[in-house]
C-alpha cells in the first residue's frame, strides 16, 4: 500500500506482516470501499488490541515493545495518507 517508505513505515510493514497489510487491502476492495478505509480500521484494530481489548491497566512497556507499537500505527497513518493525498504522500515523510 505504502509507495515511498520512511524509516518508521518500512518498520511497521515489518512488524504487521502481510497478512495485516493484505486485510487492509481487503478492506478497500469492498463495494463501498473508500480511500484509506483499509489503513483506519487496521488502526483501530491494532488500539484495540493492545489498548481497548486490554482488561486493567496497560502494563509497563519496554522500549522495543512501544516503537513497535507505534511504528505499526504509524505505518496506518502514511498509508491513509497515500489513499488519500496522493499529492502530498511523499512530502510529509520524515526523513531517515
Amino acid at each position: 500500500m505504502i509507495q515511498d517508505h520512511d524509516r518508521w513505515s518500512k518498520m511497521g510493514e515489518e512488524y504487521l506482516g502481510e497478512h495485516n497489510i493484505d486485510w487492509a487491502r481487503r478492506i478497500e476492495s469492498f463495494p463501498h470501499g473508500v480511500p484509506g478505509s483499509g489503513p483506519l480500521t487496521l488502526m483501530k484494530s491494532i488500539i484495540n488490541d493492545y489498548w481497548a481489548d486490554v482488561p486493567g491497566a496497560t502494563q509497563d512497556w519496554d522500549a522495543m515493545h512501544v516503537d513497535m507499537v507505534m511504528a505499526k500505527i504509524y505505518w496506518c497513518w502514511v498509508a491513509w495518507l497515500e489513499a488519500t493525498h496522493e499529492d502530498l504522500a511523499t512530502e510529509w515523510t520524515i526523513e531517515d
